[in-house]
């Protein structure tokens, strides 16, 4: 009973890490047109329904400004999301963005209603940028119109 009372302390006493939204406003191109193509254009034989409805694009030398000025100096880690819902799709979660970096920020992957560490260490510039590459994997059965979503960037202080 005393491991649960401190155990429950402890939860209510430790400053919960808090994400904050982070201006992405300076970034080029906010908006980009990418034409989808079939996966696995071959051997069709070979695959299930899945992979036979599977679609990719990709988008290159998307570069991504972030204002990082008033965590100057902080440790911090930058996510980056994707929303719940993704306009011009059935089911959000058929649609995963991946990103190779060519700077500062991680390569990654992420899932609609998900996020991904982009970044961990110390803010040294007011603005934070860096150049990726993005592809997109989705389930053709699930799209319905154009797609339009907003990445979301977030930061977490670790301390200065």
């Amino acid at each position: 009973m005393k491991g649960l009372i401190l155990a429950l302390a402890v939860l209510l006493f430790t400053p919960a890490v808090l994400a904050e939204r982070l201006d992405d406003l300076l970034s080029p191109q906010q908006q980009f047109d990418t034409d989808f193509e079939w996966t696995y254009q071959n051997d069709i034989d070979l695959h299930d329904d899945t992979q036979l409805n599977s679609l990719t694009a990709r988008t290159q030398g998307v570069e991504i400004r972030l204002n990082t000025s008033p965590y100057l100096g902080k440790r911090a880690r930058i996510y980056i999301g994707l929303p719940v819902a993704i306009r011009g799709m059935g089911d959000s979660s058929s649609l995963r963005m991946s990103w190779k970096t060519n700077g500062i920020f991680t390569d990654g992957s992420i899932t609609a209603g998900n996020r991904s560490k982009l970044f961990e260490g110390k803010i040294t510039e007011k603005v934070m940028s860096d150049v990726l590459d993005i592809s997109f994997q989705i389930d053709a059965r699930q799209v319905f119109g154009a797609l339009r979503f907003n990445t979301l960037y977030e930061i977490e202080i670790l301390g200065p």
